[in-house]
């Protein structure tokens, strides 16, 4: 500890380390063991956003700084940030944002309960997390220039904590706006903030190798020669696997990367698409770039699940809530869903992890007796799926470019399938390729 906050190292609670016990400071620990701090390099970095447009919400204000104070404050910081990492923010008034700002007092349900008013005033979590949590307990305010000690100033720990949800660590260099103790005023990053940021999300580009790149000259987001990266391609859903599919409103909604198609019927899509799925289910937090598990529920609400989390939105695509699939009773070892789907055979709701599925009953909110059950009781089709739907009363699975019409009664799959998905659904030329989409190549 003494060695990153620049005292001298004399292993023993001397005055210095005494004062420095009671500063206060960031909550996110000093990653500096003797390797790093060897380095040539001080700033030391975790995980950049994968995205150039990065959303924020701020949830509440503080007991002595109101909302309006605090989002003006935000926005500030971030404007700080986002010339040295060519990024773009944008605020956002519900649901679940990339970066999303609140107030709590002490334990708040994360690990890292505050402490009351002084030495710890906040904390937050590098990407894809992004949240940032202040202590509640802190006399904030908005002026530095104010000469009471007990006053904390926002802006001063939200640029610090910024640099942490944008994917930057603790610095050893006391001038940085990432070493872990509160300073003020705040007024610009450091070279080696600076540097950290560029790491992060400049690093294809061609900069120089005698001086770092000039924040003035950035283009917009780099793309590399060769690459398909290029936010105007849209894969082609004949040329292609699919995340997932799914039937919604009676429409066919079809998934891939951060795109949607939606078919009123087989070979036939619906003007205007396809869209981004953050333009459809808005509310849907950020960092969500692709839809694998999504189903409609028998009230009608839409489900999209990542990880062990999941978005609720109504049957108009506004959202209602964010929850874990704890809510439907999956066990604690289970890390995702792979896909789920609501069947016409007997009103259930099936929940399927790779080699195993779960029975669930929507109307009395209990997981039926007896489950998970193995995959193989779902005969002559190959496991894991990627999706699962019903369609005109006939329940079809499919993986990768094959799918499966399946026999609810003698509940194996029909022996004429598998069939290629492009050619059937999507009305794709026939080629060699699809010929060999009608044979089982799984388990």
């Amino acid at each position: 500890m003494q060695a990153f906050a620049g005292l001298p190292q004399t292993g023993t609670l001397d005055p210095d380390t005494k004062q420095l016990f009671t500063k206060k400071r960031c909550g996110v620990k000093d990653i500096g063991t003797s390797s790093e701090l060897a380095r040539n390099r001080r700033y030391i970095l975790q995980q950049a956003w994968t995205k150039q447009y990065i959303s924020y919400r701020v949830v509440n204000g503080s007991s002595t700084l109101p909302k309006s104070r605090v989002e003006k404050w935000m926005a500030a910081g971030l404007e700080v940030w986002a010339p040295h990492g060519n990024l773009r923010f944008y605020p956002v008034d519900e649901g679940r944002a990339d970066i999303q700002v609140t107030f709590f007092r002490g334990d708040h349900g994360d690990g890292y309960p505050f402490d009351g008013q002084g030495h710890v005033v906040a904390h937050a979590f590098p990407p894809p997390h992004g949240a940032m949590h202040f202590d509640d307990d802190e006399l904030w305010g908005d002026n530095p220039e104010e000469d009471e000690e007990d006053v904390t100033d926002f802006f001063a720990v939200a640029v610090h904590e910024i640099g942490h949800a944008l994917g930057l660590s603790h610095s050893n260099v006391k001038q940085s706006v990432m070493y872990p103790y509160y300073q003020v005023p705040v007024e610009k990053l450091h070279m080696d903030d600076i540097l950290g940021m560029q790491e992060l999300y400049l690093k294809d580009l061609e900069e120089s190798t005698e001086s770092p790149v000039d924040p003035t000259s950035l283009v917009p987001r780099f793309t590399k020669a060769d690459s398909e990266e290029d936010e105007d391609y849209i894969p082609d859903l004949c040329l292609t696997n699919y995340d997932t599919l799914q039937v919604i409103n009676d429409r066919i909604y079809v998934f891939e990367e951060e795109w949607v198609w939606v078919l009123r019927d087989r070979h036939e899509i619906e003007p205007g698409y396809p869209k981004r799925f953050q333009d459809v289910f808005q509310g849907l937090s950020a960092h969500i770039t692709s839809i694998k598990t999504i189903y409609q529920k028998s009230n009608g609400n839409v489900v999209i699940f990542s990880d062990r989390d999941y978005w609720e939105f109504d049957s108009s695509f506004h959202f209602i809530k964010d929850s874990t699939i704890s809510d439907y009773s999956i066990p604690e070892d289970v890390t995702e869903l792979t896909t789920v789907f609501l069947s016409n055979f007997n009103n259930k709701t099936y929940l399927i992890e790779e080699e195993r599925y779960w029975r669930y009953d929507e109307v009395t909110s209990t997981m039926d007796e007896g489950y998970p059950k193995d995959m193989t009781m779902w005969r002559q089709v190959p496991y894991p799926v990627n999706a699962a739907l019903v369609w005109k009363n006939d329940t079809y699975f499919f993986q990768g470019p094959r799918f499966w019409r399946f026999d609810n009664v003698l509940v194996q799959a029909h022996e004429y399938y598998p069939l290629p998905t492009a050619q059937v659904w999507f009305n794709c030329k026939s080629n060699t390729e699809m010929d060999n989409y009608t044979f089982n190549d799984g388990p």
